[in-house]
């Protein structure tokens, strides 16, 4: 009896031990297909950005040498015939003449500095996204491989027939992970990436105009300091809504009022944060969790309820914590909605469910059409003592 009890403890020593190294190399492939993801995306956006900004080019540069024909041929006018025309007419003829070279050189230039740009960026993207779905698939197997080594085979098997329906459990699992990150993703992008992108051709620009039209460079790097100061705040919300470090050093409460005072600021919608009960510091993966949790139902008024208000309630009771987001908006039929989520649609309220189902959590949504939209979630306190993000 004794010899079997340490051989059982010896295997779970072999198993955690087993865990802990595909953990460490799940975190590494979540890496590099979150930054292959934003590299796709952000490659993307570009690519549709530098497009346009050629055929734009392309346009102004015929347009630059039709009048630089039109300015070489008054030039020639005026050259011929000096007596009918003043020195300020055939001053002006030189001036002109010369005013339109110097654009239609600058655009040239730029010209084939966006081919360049987007030919290498329609290189990369290929390249990346090759590299996304080797990712994909590993972080798929591994998944799945870790959620059998982590819990009862015997207990999974049974619930689970077959190994396409044991993949889908462990993919459910991954989907509150990856649209926490494609909505980091679309801030760099639709932000910071965006803005350095317009940066660096603003500099070129300026490189070309240094000894052509200084005051002109001189307003133009006055802009780009705007636009970079503008670009380092976006920076910082995305950092913050990343990880608040405040979440650390502060807890849930603290930041879910920050968050709700950021949220009214760049919405316009009314929002408040009430507490009840003892307040009081939460396991660091609850709190992570239940701030996601914040974050999606934020995300989803913003987009979808078209509301003026919203309130964000958090209750700490003996053995449980609830949360509620309630808003004025035009709501939705919930059933018709729940059909749609079995096809893979409204994966925020599938990230919400299965974030709470984490912690064993429960998620009731009251809604219809015309009345508003209110999440409540409820979860129980030491769960567990394990960090699940």
């Amino acid at each position: 009896m004794d010899k079997k009890h340490l051989d059982i403890n010896r295997l779970n020593e072999i198993i955690n031990a087993t865990i802990e190294s595909v953990e460490k190399g799940q975190k590494e492939i979540y890496n590099i297909a979150e930054y292959s993801k934003q590299e796709c995306e952000r490659l993307e956006k570009e690519l549709s950005v530098v497009k346009e900004e050629v055929r734009k080019t392309i346009n102004k540069v015929e347009y630059l040498e039709k009048a630089e024909k039109s300015a070489r041929y008054k030039l020639m006018v005026v050259s011929r015939d000096i007596k009918k025309y003043s020195e300020e007419d055939i001053k002006k003829a030189y001036d002109d003449a010369k005013d339109i070279q110097i654009k239609l050189l600058l655009e040239k230039q730029r010209e084939l500095q966006l081919r360049e740009r987007r030919d290498e960026l329609e290189r990369s993207l290929k390249s990346m996204m090759t590299i996304l779905k080797r990712a994909e698939h590993l972080t798929m197997q591994t998944s799945v491989a870790l959620s059998f080594l982590k819990g009862n085979l015997e207990s999974i098997s049974g619930k689970l027939s077959d190994i396409t329906q044991k993949q889908n459990f462990a993919a459910s699992i991954i989907k509150a992970q990856e649209e926490e990150r494609k909505r980091v993703a679309r801030d760099i992008h639709d932000g910071p990436a965006q803005t350095m992108a317009n940066c660096l051709i603003q500099i070129e620009i300026c490189e070309r105009l240094f000894d052509v039209d200084f005051e002109r460079v001189k307003q133009e790097f006055k802009e780009l300091k705007d636009i970079v100061r503008a670009s380092i705040n976006e920076m910082r919300k995305v950092i913050f809504n990343l990880r608040p470090s405040a979440l650390d050093d502060l807890g849930l409460e603290a930041v879910a009022r920050r968050y709700c005072a950021e949220f009214q600021e760049e919405t316009g919608i009314n929002s408040q944060c009430l507490i009840f009960g003892d307040n009081k510091r939460l396991e660091s993966s609850m709190e992570v969790m239940l701030f996601r949790i914040l974050q999606e139902a934020l995300t989803n008024v913003r987009k979808h309820s078209m509301a003026n208000n919203v309130t964000v309630k958090i209750e700490y009771l003996k053995d449980r914590v609830n949360m509620a987001i309630v808003d004025d908006g035009r709501g939705f039929d919930y059933d018709l909605l729940k059909d749609r989520m079995h096809s893979g649609h409204h994966l925020g309220i599938i990230s919400i469910k299965e974030r709470a189902q984490l912690f064993k959590g429960d998620v009731k949504i009251d809604t219809a059409p015309g009345r508003g939209t209110k999440v409540f979630v409820s979860v129980p306190l030491r769960v567990s003592d394990k960090e699940v993000w």
